[in-house]
């Protein structure tokens, strides 16, 4: 099959959806699939076009502006991307993506069936972030490109339940696929609770505090000293223009211990976060969560908030130990989760079972490559 991936992209990021789109390309090229990833926005460097070729993926860059003329292209440059690829079908990645406006219809003037990923960027709390403006963008541009979709993606059920509640009433076709989990090669696993009265806990991922939950997590580690527990956060990920937030966010809890070890790489980012205590997921909202998926493919317990929407699939599976959204009451909940090492094992056991399952890149490749197959026999 012919694959054209589009979407903003870069390699060698903490940014989910970026590692998700790399992951499924990958996947997909190690099937025999002819796979193109199409960099809306910007070009490719050159060491990035080698390391997609060392992996049986095209990338190809397209320059353009994403708003101002987002409804056209006078350098007709996507146009002679699908006449020399000539895809069966084509995979957006993300959403408020304006130049989509013009993909979109494009692929629908050709006749060429396409498929929307939302990645959460449609999600109900999301949305409450500037919400008039998002809103417009809505009305004004995103809707039209999921009207005309032959499918939609979504990560987990909960994406797709929100999706139905918020913004439902479509007709396409939908499936629900996990993003692709990066493994932990050579052995690399966690190796259990050091010191229960002295945890390490571990973040992986952009520094966006709000999303992230960074403010929640610190006031439960602050918490947690009630319960006689003495915890340290280690962050593992990119701070970017959320740096100023985050140095004011310290300077708020001067108490609590905070290293942040900036972004980390595979495979030594396996390395690094096995040697913590637990991972530490406290979003106020997620679809996926894929920094908490690679975590839970070392085996490492992670705790995993109530508004997480991989978190009633986790601990149902007691997979994950779900903690709700006040800081006080989780600490109360890690606090006993801490007196229990057997079965913090037992559960990063399981969270680590429900990841080679649900998530290995051979899997999700396989069940995206059917919902193509079926679309293209609609």
């Amino acid at each position: 099959m012919k694959v054209l991936h589009a979407g903003p992209f870069k390699l060698g990021t903490a940014c989910g959806h970026f590692n998700a789109l790399w992951g499924l390309a990958k996947a997909q090229a190690v099937r025999g699939d002819d796979v193109t990833i199409v960099r809306v926005g910007k070009d490719v460097a050159n060491s990035d076009l080698k390391v997609a070729c060392d992996n049986g993926v095209r990338l190809v860059g397209y320059p353009c502006r994403r708003w101002h003329g987002c409804w056209k292209d006078d350098t007709h440059r996507f146009e002679r991307i699908l006449d020399e690829q000539k895809p069966d079908l084509v995979h957006l990645f993300y959403v408020r993506v304006p130049k989509f406006a013009h993909l979109s219809r494009l692929l629908r003037q050709r006749r060429v069936p396409y498929v929307v990923s939302l990645h959460g960027g449609m999600n109900s709390t999301e949305m409450r972030r500037r919400r008039v403006r998002k809103l417009v963008y809505w009305h004004a541009l995103e809707r039209r490109v999921h009207e005309h979709a032959a499918g939609l993606h979504f990560v987990s059920a909960g994406e797709l339940l929100d999706y139905r509640a918020t913004l439902g009433g479509w007709t396409q076709a939908e499936a629900v696929i996990p993003n692709p989990a990066e493994l932990p090669a050579n052995g690399v696993s966690w190796q259990g609770v050091d010191c229960p009265s002295a945890p390490r806990f571990a973040f992986l991922g952009r520094y966006d505090i709000w999303t992230k939950g960074l403010d929640l997590a610190l006031a439960m580690l602050r918490a947690l000293r009630a319960h006689g527990v003495d915890p340290e956060l280690h962050l593992f990920g990119n701070a970017g223009g959320f740096a100023p937030a985050v140095h004011r966010l310290l300077a708020a809890y001067p108490d609590v211990r905070v290293t942040d070890h900036g972004y980390v790489g595979s495979p030594e980012k396996f390395e690094q976060v096995a040697k913590h205590d637990l991972y530490l997921q406290y979003s106020r909202f997620e679809s996926f969560g894929m920094s908490l998926v690679e975590a839970m493919a070392l085996g490492m317990p992670s705790l995993v908030s109530e508004r997480s929407a991989l978190a009633p699939t986790l601990s149902t599976a007691g997979a994950a130990v779900q903690i709700p959204m006040d800081p006080v009451a989780a600490a109360a909940v890690v606090a006993e989760a801490l007196r229990r090492p057997k079965l913090l094992g037992e559960i990063g056991q399981r969270g680590r079972s429900w990841v080679r399952a649900e998530c290995s890149p051979t899997v999700v490749a396989e069940r995206m490559n059917g919902f193509y197959e079926e679309l293209l026999d609609a």
